[in-house]
């Protein structure tokens, strides 16, 4: 395959915190006409992308829970100069199965390769090296409620940890096999507190590359997308580039406007929010209910 277009190619990377909404987002850039992998699985991630995601983290010994080592590391230009490199041949070698049986495939120039992209939360720490690999890449971070983010997360890990151990709090020392991420998950992520500072980490970070790039960033909020979906579907296609076609009415039912600010339902939630007002004040959210 010629390098040379692809790698002038402008993908749609989605960025964002785990729990925020992004394989809504994905489905939808993928009804209005952008390939986001024959190889999806079902969080509607690439696993082409998922897994070359993973080893750059794993260059730095770490997960997606503990994201700060991959920072610090592709602070250095040489790191992300040598990881680029490592990308471009592994990708050449996995493109295939990206691609799988579609219709999509590159085009011998940059203005006649079809949108395409991938969703990874990941990609909000290792966008460094995929900048280099696509320099005319675009984003787009999906934000969600720091206290939904965290209560979604640490709701999952808890069922995670039932269904590995049989019990709701691990031993100190347990380390278990997550299996639909194919990696072991550390134990952050097990409480409100350390779920929500996590997603403070990722969203810090999407905002600091968001505003290298500019006009090729778009932030769009999960709770603008759960109550004006059409709007933001019109939105995304004038960033993309593409019209937007009737909705998919499949897509439209998948539609949860209850799950905007769900936070307010529970009363242990909402005091937990009152205890970092100022945080989430930063990024445009509120802790009250009545906000």
């Amino acid at each position: 395959m010629n390098w040379a277009p692809l790698q002038q190619a402008s993908p749609l990377l989605v960025i964002g915190m785990h729990r925020s909404g992004t394989r809504l987002l994905a489905d939808m850039l993928a009804e209005l006409g952008v390939f986001m992998g024959a190889d999806r699985q079902g969080d509607s991630e690439s696993i082409t992308f998922l897994r070359i995601n993973e080893a750059v983290f794993h260059q730095c010994g770490t997960f997606w829970s503990e994201p700060l080592p991959v920072h610090v590391l592709l602070a250095q230009p040489e790191h992300v100069e040598r990881l680029a490199g490592l990308v471009r041949e592994t990708l050449a070698a996995e493109l295939a199965r990206y691609i799988g049986r579609s219709s999509w495939h590159p085009g011998p120039t940059r203005e006649e390769t079809p949108p395409f992209g991938w969703k990874d939360p990941r990609n909000t720490f290792t966008l460094p090296v995929w900048r280099r690999v696509f320099p005319n890449l675009r984003v787009i971070h999906l934000l969600r409620h720091g206290v939904d983010v965290a209560a979604s997360l640490a709701r999952r890990h808890r069922r995670l940890c039932v269904l590995a151990a049989g019990e709701g709090v691990p031993s100190p020392l347990a380390v278990f096999q997550d299996h639909s991420l194919g990696v072991l998950s550390s134990r952050r992520g097990w409480t409100l507190a350390e779920a929500f500072s996590m997603w403070e980490q990722y969203v810090e970070k999407a905002r600091l590359e968001s505003a290298a790039l500019g006009e090729r960033a778009l932030e769009i909020r999960f709770e603008e997308l759960l109550d004006e979906p059409d709007r933001v579907r019109a939105r995304l296609g004038r960033f993309v580039g593409l019209d937007a076609p009737a909705a998919d009415p499949g897509l439209l039912e998948r539609i949860d406007r209850q799950r905007a600010f769900a936070f307010r339902g529970e009363p242990a939630l909402v005091a937990f929010a009152e205890t970092v007002p100022e945080i989430l004040h930063r990024y445009g959210y509120a802790a009250e209910c009545s906000s």
